[in-house]
């Protein structure tokens, strides 16, 4: 049961680590990581925070 959850998660992280993988060098790919974790943080906390 586990193990056939663990690996449809790798076949569904599969392509997204091979896309990675090729791209490492890519500083824009890297700036857009950062970008978008920035802003799902913000998100995130924001909708934690908020006063009743």
């Amino acid at each position: 049961m586990i193990l056939s959850i663990i690996d449809s998660l790798d076949n569904l992280i599969k392509p997204f680590r091979d896309f990675v993988f090729e791209n490492y060098s890519n500083p824009f790919m890297w700036l857009g990581f950062l970008i978008i974790g920035i802003l799902l943080f913000y998100i995130l906390y924001n909708v934690l925070q908020k006063e009743k």
